[in-house]
């Protein structure tokens, strides 16, 4: 690197006498560095890029480009062509072949001012230093108009997809000190794929923000750019993560956003684009390419290979199951999974979370024809890959001593200040309608206990809505206290959003009061 040396003196007292003694040695380093870049670039495009303190963009780098810009049209020996982008933001690095761009550093009692100038696959040419006493630079350290303009970083403006900023995410990238600036700022990156996997392997693209700003993050496809084939807003620690398999090359396009226009804030990113080894079972996201999930069978091993990966396993029941027979799903892992099931026809029959064992997902479906399930299981958020089992089998149904009751007109009867009944579910979706008879007006407290989430709702003889309640009482459980006339009322019980085990009860009491 070569080293200039130039010693900037102030005289604080006038200002105007200061400001003129600043920019004649900013014009001297400029000519320098023109003198310099006339010799390398030819007729090449150069991008004048910002100048950062402490990763924030300052003053001296609007003031340098302009000076920089000047000297070079003034300097017959330069054929090229300068773009005052001030920042990556306002023109893509790809498309220039050179890129100046500076840090001011802080070093005992005076500052360094370093610029760099790089091709466009980032190797550095050329470098210089320059020596700027400590006392009055602090005229040079406020925000830049530019950044000031656009959100803050120095990446700015980068709101479009056509003033995104490029990334290398391979070996991997990460950036600091951005920033989502008011009115609904967003900020755009892109990375350019010259190469996906092919037969076992994956090219899995990882993207993830740190910081404590509410982030939301979207990629989009070479192929499509209207719609994000992915969106997150909240893998880990409440931060936006996107882990995919591009199976496209060409410019993928990633966006960050606040989770809401009106968030606003610091943040981090980083990227990495990886070649794996595809796990077992793979490529099966899709019903047409489901693995065959034998029914009382030894199970499945299979992997979540990356944070949006879902795995397709097809069911068959190749005779009807009887009334006190259900056939069940479920995995057996250290992960938090979920699994949706699905009908032949790729509709949603149901959805758990962690009614199995050690918190994994299970569904049922209780009594029915011979026929083909779908089971999908993916990952609760996009930090939960490994492996895990799942399985398919056939139980035993008990039901509670008040089925059938799924429907209003089958309700139960409970008594008031009677004896708890004692319920299950059966399935987890299992709905329970009781009815009761008020025959003389006042407060009724109507409350479930035991191990399951529920969910209470009254109703009048009519069918009409009067109250709900899901956890009025302790412990998950419902509650609700109400003025009630003389005449009918019905309560419906069901689990909240099904989460709980099929072996688990819970008991219903109305009492006056």
């Amino acid at each position: 690197m070569k080293r200039i040396f130039i010693l900037l003196t102030f005289a604080l007292t006038v200002n105007f006498l200061f400001s003129d003694e600043l920019m004649e040695n900013l014009k001297s380093a400029s000519d320098q560095v023109a003198q310099d870049v006339s010799l390398l670039i030819g007729e090449d495009y150069i991008l004048s890029g910002s100048i950062t303190f402490e990763n924030k963009p300052v003053i001296m780098g609007d003031l340098f480009s302009d000076l920089l810009a000047n000297r070079l049209l003034n300097n017959s020996r330069f054929k090229g062509h300068i773009i005052k982008g001030y920042s990556p933001g306002t023109f893509r690095i790809s498309d220039a072949q050179w890129l100046l761009s500076g840090s001011l550093y802080q070093t005992g009692t005076s500052f360094f001012l370093t610029l760099y100038l790089n091709n466009s696959d980032g190797i550095q040419k050329k470098g210089w230093e320059f020596l700027i006493p400590f006392e009055g630079t602090d005229s040079l350290l406020a925000q830049s108009r530019i950044a000031m303009n656009n959100g803050g970083d120095i990446y700015e403006p980068n709101n479009s997809m056509e003033t995104a900023v490029e990334m290398n995410p391979d070996p991997g990238q990460e950036l600091g000190d951005l920033k989502i600036g008011d009115n609904g700022d967003e900020d755009w990156f892109y990375i350019d794929v010259e190469q996906i996997g092919s037969g076992n392997t994956m090219a899995i693209f990882s993207a993830r923000t740190q910081g404590g700003m509410d982030t939301y993050m979207e990629l989009y496809s070479p192929g499509n750019t209207s719609s994000p084939v992915v969106e997150n807003d909240d893998g880990d620690d409440s931060n936006a993560m996107i882990n995919y398999v591009l199976e496209e090359t060409g410019r993928w396009y990633i966006k960050v956003r606040g989770y809401t226009s009106d968030d606003t804030g610091d943040y981090g990113l980083s990227l990495s684009l990886e070649m794996k080894e595809a796990g077992p079972g793979e490529p099966d996201n899709t019903l047409e390419n489901a693995s065959i999930l034998e029914v009382e069978g030894d199970g499945l091993i299979r992997t979540i290979d990356y944070g949006d990966d879902y795995d397709y396993f097809k069911i068959t029941l190749d005779s009807p199951l009887p009334d006190d027979k259900a056939l069940v799903v479920q995995t057996y892992s250290n992960l938090d999974l979920t699994m949706t099931l699905l009908d032949s026809y790729d509709s949603e029959i149901m959805t758990n979370d962690d009614s199995g064992d050690d918190s994994n997902p299970q569904v049922l479906i209780p009594s029915q024809e011979e026929g083909t399930w779908y089971a999908v299981v993916y990952p609760y958020d996009s930090d939960n890959m490994g492996s895990y089992t799942v399985k398919a089998y056939v139980i035993d149904i008990v039901k509670d001593d008040y089925e059938n009751d799924n429907f209003m007109e089958e309700a139960s009867s409970i008594e008031i200040d009677g004896e708890p009944q004692e319920r299950t579910f059966m399935p987890t979706t299992d709905e329970d309608w009781v009815r009761f008879v008020v025959g003389e007006s006042g407060e009724f407290i109507i409350k479930t206990t035991g191990e399951i989430d529920t969910y209470l709702n009254l109703y009048d003889r009519y069918g009409e809505f009067i109250y709900e309640d899901d956890d009025g009482g302790i412990d998950n459980n419902a509650l609700i206290s109400q003025n009630l006339e003389e005449g009918v009322y019905y309560i419906r019980v069901t689990q909240y959003e099904g989460e709980g085990n099929v072996e688990d009860t819970y008991s219903l009491s109305v009492r006056q009061y």
